[in-house]
């Protein structure tokens, strides 16, 4: 299944600010994280640290991924 990736911060600079993950049914949204690793090495630093938003709620990499989620993922950022 194919599932939407909103992307902020840092993470842009890698896949831009929506994105689309091509992931296995029944997967958790740790598989997001690793298929977008696969597309773009060098966001993999970025991708282990990163919160992970569905439905405005924080949810756990290892949650079970839902067929109709829009996930968004939030880099750590610091600033002021």
């Amino acid at each position: 299944m194919t599932v939407q990736v909103v992307c902020f911060a840092g993470l842009r600079k890698y896949f831009g600010s929506k994105t689309g993950v091509k992931v296995e049914v029944g997967s958790s949204y740790q598989s997001i994280l690793e298929a977008l690793a696969k597309i773009n090495p060098e966001a993999g630093e970025v991708l282990k640290s990163c919160r992970i938003a569905v439905n405005e709620q924080f949810v756990a990499p290892d949650s079970p991924l839902k067929e109709v989620d829009t996930v968004f993922l939030i880099p750590p950022s610091s600033g002021g």
